[in-house]
Order: structure tokens, then C-alpha cells, then sequence
């Protein structure tokens, strides 16, 4: 087992930043402002060939407008108790408070190795530091700037010196990786519950107030064999209601979290249904060229929400399957550019049709593994484009000579397109061309990205080289 390493300490004495220092990763939102991790952030990591869990907590004792106070309080708690050892960080620039002598004579009583961390020290000028601290009662002190790594490797060399030796083996590191799922949407989507409730407890704050969860959190899980690294997000405002810097930065973090994504799932609010901002996040999806899967949550009120008609009449509601055919048809209407992408819908809220999602995230994986047989492929493009064949430009047709499966590890299917001029392919025509495919292949969930190899661009780059040049290439 990995020996777990929990961050804790009052808001604002960097406690994420020592945690992105530590997993040399920008994981945790560090911004100057009380409270802004609220969740558990956990995250695998390594120091010198010795792996470890590293666990980020919010500020003990914050005080507040936004009511997460008790829920911050028992995710500190929960992450004490499962930890081996604890990183008790405090501020070297304000010195002793009230709230971290409490702390501090919390965790005396508790079971674990107490490393207290003084942080924000980041010149030797601040060294006269340690008396003052020395009265928290913890023989085990270490100044450090998490800002700029200064005492880093002297703490990590102390706390994991009684570590197993070699327990990051390269074979385990590298084949073990989980399936990063990131769950995206509006704020107040219930994208917090809904990872709630796959998991079956209260692992990330849920409140009905939009902007709950405010950075992206890693949430770690397995089922049937299959490993899961559920990345839960801020909800995703429009960029006109983006006032606070905090937000931006918030915003920022969930674009990010779309691209290190293996599957990304958009959660959309069933009441609401597929808005301009469900669109945008779509496309940024899309742009990223992540497989994708909707889940519609908050089906339990569906039937009440004016989805369709505001002036329908509400006895004359179709049976529950109808409707959510009849919704699913007016959803893939709305973004009818993933149409690819499956639709699930669930309640969150009441734990019912989950085994939809886990059946759509595997059916997502398969169609990534699919491989595309090059023969095949290529007749069911020259059957395409004699039915349909490409419009001419300026006297002249687009001429596909050749499609390939890109074999590399990639997270969607990669075709390369081996065409006259790509001046004479159009979006219009690699859509119908994607239709032609997906009847024999649907990939459920993928995108299909294209690579253009222009023969008219490749014969140009040649004419463009030195006669010596392509002298000497001959040669070769």
C-alpha cells in the first residue's frame, strides 16, 4: 500500500500550491483568496522512486457567506483519518493564530506523523521564523516556499525516508492508468451528484447553490475490473457572466480539464435542457476531439419541465418511454453535431439509471479500440462518393485517393486522407463522408479526426527545394 499524505491547515497558507510543488503538477486552483479548495483533491505521485497519495484539503475554520464550512470540516476529516502521514501547513509571513493553535492541538491527538511545514518563507531573510512556531509543540518543523520549491526536497527527503524503497515500479506506473472521465456542464447541473452517486457516498460537496465545486477534482474508483479517475469540474458560465477573476480562473481550469480528458460526460440539467452554453462546451469537446457522452440528470422532474410546447396540455404527456425518445430526438436536434454521442439519462439525486452510464462509458471504450480495416474502409468511401460525388470548384473535383486508420495511441479514431488539394474539401462533404462510415462502424461516442496529406501541397514543397537539394535526395 502507498502511504497516504494529507495537506491540512487554516485558508490561505498555500496549501495548494505546496500540493502542485509536491506533485509537480497544476492540479489544485491557487488563487489569493480564503476558501477557494473546497473538496478532497487526491492525486498519485512520486518522490524519488518511492510513490505516495497526496491529499489536498480546504482551509479548517473558514469563516464565510457560503455555508460549506461543516462540509469542508468533514472532508479535512475524513482526509486526517485515512492519511499516514500530515503535512500541517501555516504561514511564516503572519505567524501563530488563534485557528492554528486550535488545529494544532487537534492533531497532537491524532495517530499520524505531524510534519509542520511553515510556508511562505522564501528568502533566507525570513529565518528568524522557528521560535515562534516551535510553540505549536511539533518536533518535526520545516520552512519552505512552496512558491519557488525552497526546503521541498528537504521535507520530502525527512517524511519518506521510512517509506518503502522502489514501491513505484515503471511496469505498475505505467499500465495501471486509470480512465480520465471529465464531468462537465452549466454550474448547478448536478455534476457533483451525479459523481456522488456512481461512487454511492458523499465524496465531493453537493449544495443547490451554482459555483459549489470550484476546482477540478480527481475522484478515484473502480468497478467490474475497470479503473476510473472521475475528474468532477466547476460549472462553465457564459464568458459575459464572467465578472470575477476567481471564475475566469475557475472556467479556465474545466477548459483543461476537457483536454486531459480521455471521455469527457456533458451533464445536462433535464428541466433546462440543451442550451447556448450546453453548445459552447459541446464544441469545445469537439474541438478537443474527445469522445463524449450526454447525461441528461434531474429525469425525475423531466415530465414537469416545459421542454417542448409551454402551452402543450399536460394530460396529454406521452408514456415515460415515449418521451424520453421524444426528448432524445429534440436534444440531438438541438446539438446535432454529436449526434455520434450517446444519451443517458439519470437521477443523480434518487440513484436511478446508472447502469446506463457505466454500459455507455464501456460500449465509448470499445468503439476507441475498433480498428478500421483499410481495405474495407476505402470501399465504403469509393461507394460513397460514386453515390454522392463532390461538388466541383472552379472546374474541379476533389479526388480521394486513399483513407488510412492512423494507428497511433490516440483517444478517438484518426484517419488520414490522402487527397488531390485540400482546398476542394469541404466540412460539409467529410460529414457526409463520416455518415458513410458510421453505418458500418458507429463508434458510438468518438469523434472521427481527420489528417489532409495534400498531394498538390507535397508536389509544391518538392518544386520549392534546391535543385541540389533535390539532387542529393536522389542520391539518397
Amino acid at each position: 500500500m502507498k502511504p497516504v499524505v494529507a495537506i491540512v491547515g487554516r485558508p490561505n497558507v498555500g496549501k495548494s500550491a505546496l500540493f502542485n510543488r509536491l506533485s509537480r503538477k497544476q492540479i489544485s486552483l491557487v488563487y489569493d483568496k480564503p476558501g477557494v479548495t473546497r473538496d478532497r483533491i487526491t492525486l498519485d505521485c512520486i518522490w524519488k522512486s518511492k510513490a505516495f497519495t497526496l491529499v489536498d484539503t480546504g482551509g479548517v475554520g473558514l469563516e464565510d457567506d457560503s455555508g460549506f464550512e461543516a462540509d469542508i470540516e468533514r472532508e479535512v476529516a475524513i482526509a486526517i483519518d485515512l492519511a499516514d502521514d500530515i503535512f500541517f501547513v501555516v504561514d511564516g509571513r503572519e505567524g501563530v493564530t488563534a485557528l492554528d493553535k486550535d488545529l494544532g492541538r487537534r492533531l497532537r491527538r491524532a495517530r499520524q506523523r505531524i510534519f509542520l511545514v511553515v510556508n511562505k518563507l522564501d528568502s533566507s531573510k525570513q529565518d528568524d521564523w522557528e521560535f515562534e512556531f516551535l510553540e505549536l509543540g511539533f518536533e518535526q518543523v520545516f520552512p519552505v516556499s512552496a512558491a519557488h520549491g525552497r526546503g521541498i526536497a528537504f521535507l520530502m527527503d525527512d517524511v519518506s525516508k521510512d517509506w518503502p524503497a522502489g514501491n513505484a515500479g515503471g511496469s505498475e506506473v505505467r499500465n495501471d492508468e486509470p480512465l480520465n472521465i471529465a464531468v462537465v456542464g452549466r454550474p448547478n447541473a448536478g455534476k457533483s451528484s451525479l459523481i456522488n452517486a456512481l461512487l454511492d457516498e458523499d465524496r465531493v460537496i453537493v449544495s443547490p447553490l451554482a459555483g459549489t465545486t470550484r476546482d477540478a477534482v480527481d475522484v478515484h474508483f473502480e468497478n467490474e475490473g475497470q479503473k476510473f479517475c472521475l475528474v468532477d469540474t466547476a460549472g462553465m458560465r457564459k464568458r459575459s457572466k464572467l465578472q470575477d477573476p476567481l471564475e475566469r480562473a475557475m472556467t479556465a481550469r474545466s477548459a483543461h480539464s476537457i483536454n486531459r480528458a480521455d471521455i469527457c460526460v456533458l451533464v445536462i440539467d433535464a428541466e433546462l435542457g440543451a442550451g447556448v452554453q450546453e453548445k459552447k462546451i459541446a464544441g469545445l469537446i469537439q474541438k478537443a476531439g474527445k469522445p463524449c457522452l450526454i447525461v441528461v440528470n434531474k429525469w425525475d422532474l423531466a415530465r414537469d419541465a416545459k421542454v417542448f410546447d409551454a402551452t402543450a396540455d399536460r394530460g396529454d404527456l406521452p408514456s415515460p418511454e415515449k418521451f424520453l425518445g421524444i426528448y432524445r430526438d429534440a436534444l440531438y436536434k438541438e446539438m446535432f453535431f454529436l449526434k455520434y454521442a450517446p444519451v443517458v439519462f439519470t437521477s443523480a439525486l434518487e440513484k436511478r439509471r446508472l447502469g446506463g452510464w457505466f454500459d455507455a462509458v464501456r460500449e465509448i471504450c470499445e468503439a476507441r479500440e475498433t480498428l478500421l480495416p483499410a481495405g474495407k474502409l476505402n470501399r465504403l468511401i469509393e461507394e460513397a462518393t460514386k453515390r454522392h460525388p463532390p461538388v466541383r470548384v472552379r472546374n474541379r473535383s476533389l479526388k480521394i485517393y486513399y483513407i488510412a486508420q492512423k494507428r497511433e495511441r490516440v483517444t478517438s479514431t484518426t484517419l488520414v486522407a490522402f487527397i488531390n488539394n485540400r482546398d476542394l474539401w469541404s466540412d460539409e462533404y467529410q460529414r457526409f463522408l463520416e455518415q458513410a462510415i458510421r453505418t458500418e462502424y458507429p463508434l458510438k461516442g468518438c469523434p472521427l479526426l481527420w489528417h489532409l496529406k495534400d498531394k498538390s501541397a507535397q508536389k509544391s514543397q518538392r518544386e520549392s527545394k534546391p535543385k541540389q537539394s533535390r539532387r542529393e535526395e536522389s542520391r539518397d
